[in-house]
């Protein structure tokens, strides 16, 4: 994946199941984060986008892009976003900046303005037209008293940036082996454990017959062999 966007719902403090058609983690407003009904895996580079099987969460952009957004902002004014009853709260912010982190952390994104972007930004950054969006063009956390969502952008990829330091790597750095029935060793097992099996290092009938069906689960190419995507979808996904 190559960037991440930022979103609110422009509804109430918790993501509906229409909410989770379009991203991939939402944050509710008590900051637990959620997964959106399609994977990661499903805006990656190279997949066709069929209509209800990818997260549109943005125009023109949603391959290689990964939607996070914040549920919040219904009713919400442009003139005075504040008013609004759901407001961004402090917990749901801080969540949403450690999830960005934890995906840049997973993914190997950089946190510069071209590859960790709120939807406001989109436009006038990568020129790519928008319908009038502006999350986020509001502070969320009050300080700034300016609506440039280049400026508002620059605090929460530093905050983001800053949240990298406290991140747990969850995914391999190196590349991973592609590995396919009689493959053996740590690579195996950390695919069995992966897959809620006994991880015994041995890559079996039972574990070919694991990884086709989290393929096919996944929308991914079901030839019951590891490799990049399926790792991706492997170690992020669950």
């Amino acid at each position: 994946m190559q960037r991440i966007v930022l979103h609110h719902t422009a509804g109430g403090l918790k993501p509906t199941a229409f909410d989770k058609q379009h991203y991939h983690r939402l944050v509710d407003g008590d900051g637990e984060v959620q997964a959106g009904l399609h994977p990661i895996s499903a805006n990656a580079p190279g997949r066709q986008l069929t209509a209800g099987r990818y997260a549109a969460h943005t125009r023109g952009l949603n391959t290689g892009s990964i939607g996070v957004s914040m549920a919040c902002m219904a009713n919400a004014q442009w003139h005075d976003p504040r008013a609004c009853k759901a407001f961004p709260t402090p917990v749901q912010v801080e969540a949403m900046i450690a999830e960005v982190a934890r995906l840049c952390r997973a993914y190997s994104i950089p946190v510069d303005r071209r590859t960790v972007l709120s939807h406001a930004e989109v436009q006038t950054t990568l020129g790519i037209a928008q319908a009038g969006k502006w999350d986020f063009d509001y502070d969320p956390f009050g300080i700034l008293d300016s609506r440039d969502p280049v400026r508002i952008g620059d605090m929460l990829r530093d905050r983001i940036s800053a949240a990298l330091g406290d991140v747990e790597p969850q995914a391999p750095r190196g590349p991973m082996p592609v590995i396919r029935r009689g493959s053996k060793g740590e690579a195996v097992a950390m695919a069995q454990r992966a897959l809620g099996l006994a991880a015994d290092g041995i890559f079996g009938p039972a574990t070919e017959t694991a990884v086709v069906a989290f393929q096919r689960k996944h929308e991914l190419l079901p030839d019951g062999i590891v490799g990049r995507a399926t790792w991706a979808a492997l170690n992020l996904e669950n």
